[in-house]
């Protein structure tokens, strides 16, 4: 099966195993720059994925959504394999395919049985290997865009804008979505510079480290490039709307979070999230929380939505309850999020994906580590944290716009 989902690859530490439990980890770097990472879960199925540092801040900001349309072009020809055998291979062995990005990065992931993970292997070195012919490009944005288009919830408009309120014309600010003038030559510029060995990991859970090298030292042709660093990420702070159709609006408010790099920050920023969400479920059973990290910043805050007629009220309501929030409660937020931490860790397909994102951004830590970082945190912690995010917020509007507050009216 093959499926395109655009989702967060990076949010928590929750990609290794811890080594006291008897997880085995490894990480191996070829000569060409690609790096192996394996955890052994002792499952019984496997989960692969080659993630490149390709997410869509390094887009150019003039071709927004190119890594969406890479998202969807896996599966497509390879310089010399038909992407339908591919396809058509990788299902016949009981994979199953999915193309995954964020801001920071793009990934391609398979989930199989662990004694056809050797054979995967070989299909995903070619699936990473798009040849991006002229005719697939169009076809891609003929059968798949406008689906995309229909399946964009309000929610994920909201947290799309949210960005563009916080990060502006930043690589963080840059659309994971909309395409806007791209074409297949474009793709191949990008992948040239971007989808190759120095930039990329490949992952295996599940999976034996020495079948994990010879696979990738013989079966991944990826070019070697030095591509450009991208400009690191700057927080402003501010509003983005856009109108829609509908008797609902959803809003989303946030303010500056923590880079994944540090480990004490982002583990003070999981315990804030959970008090913001505690805060804002009093208001609306609808609020979920906004808890990202990327390599050098990060949201943290809430999401909700409400008919057009509430709207103006629990907009004020919840950030009322966003900027009077203080470090009550701060044991069962702190359990709240460790547990989900560890829950997290149990899923071969959630720890390949973190674990992919954080060799890309340079850092690793188990689950267990990061639980126990989760308990460290004390309320001084988590009260100069709700300062900094309350320090300049970011709203994002979807719907009814009109009936939305602007933040100088909260």
């Amino acid at each position: 099966m093959l499926s395109r989902p655009s989702g967060t690859v990076a949010k928590r530490f929750v990609s290794a195993a811890a080594k006291s439990a008897g997880v085995q980890e490894k990480t191996t770097v070829l000569e060409n720059g690609l790096r192996v990472s394996s955890v052994e879960l002792n499952g019984a199925t496997s989960s692969i994925v080659l993630a490149f540092r390709a997410g869509s801040r390094y887009q150019p900001a003039n071709k927004q959504g190119l890594t969406h349309l890479i998202r969807n072009s896996v599966g497509r020809d390879a310089p010399n394999f038909p992407g339908l055998a591919l396809v058509w291979n990788t299902a016949q062995n009981g994979g199953n395919l999915t193309a995954v990005s964020n801001r920071d990065v793009l990934a391609i992931e398979v989930n199989v049985v662990r004694d056809q993970s050797a054979v995967v292997l070989s299909l995903l070195g070619q699936l990473g290997n798009n040849a991006f012919k002229p005719w697939d490009v169009e076809d891609v944005k003929h059968d798949t865009l406008p689906a995309d288009a229909t399946y964009l919830t309000g929610t994920t408009i909201a947290f799309e804008q949210l960005h563009q309120a916080a990060f502006r014309n930043g690589g963080l600010g840059l659309s994971n979505y909309s395409v806007n003038n791209v074409s297949a030559k474009d793709l191949s510029a990008f992948a040239k510079e971007r989808l190759v060995a120095g930039e990329a990991v490949l992952v295996g859970v599940n999976v034996d480290h020495d079948t994990l090298v010879q696979a990738g030292s013989t079966q991944f042709p990826l070019a070697q490039n030095q591509p450009a660093k991208a400009t690191p990420a700057k927080y402003f702070g501010g509003e983005a709307r856009k109108d829609g159709r509908g008797n609902r609006s959803y809003v989303a408010i946030a303010g500056e979070g923590s880079a994944i790099t540090s480990v004490k920050d982002v583990a003070v920023q999981a315990v804030v999230a959970q008090i913001l969400l505690n805060a804002a479920q009093k208001v609306t059973s609808e609020a979920i929380s906004v808890n990202v990290n990327y390599q050098d910043s990060g949201l943290v805050g809430v999401q909700f939505a409400a008919c057009n007629t509430q709207i103006t009220q629990v907009t004020k309501s919840i950030a009322s309850a966003i900027k009077s929030a203080k470090a009550d409660g701060l044991d069962n937020a702190k359990n709240t999020a460790a547990v989900q931490v560890l829950s997290d860790a149990q899923h071969a397909s959630e720890v390949a994906l973190e674990k992919a994102t954080q060799v890309l951004a340079g850092v690793e830590v188990s689950p267990r580590e990061f639980a126990d970082a989760i308990r460290a945190v004390t309320a001084q912690d988590v009260t100069q944290a709700l300062s900094r995010v309350n320090g300049k917020l970011s709203l994002a509007a979807y719907g009814s716009t009109s009936l939305v507050p602007y933040l100088d009216e909260l």
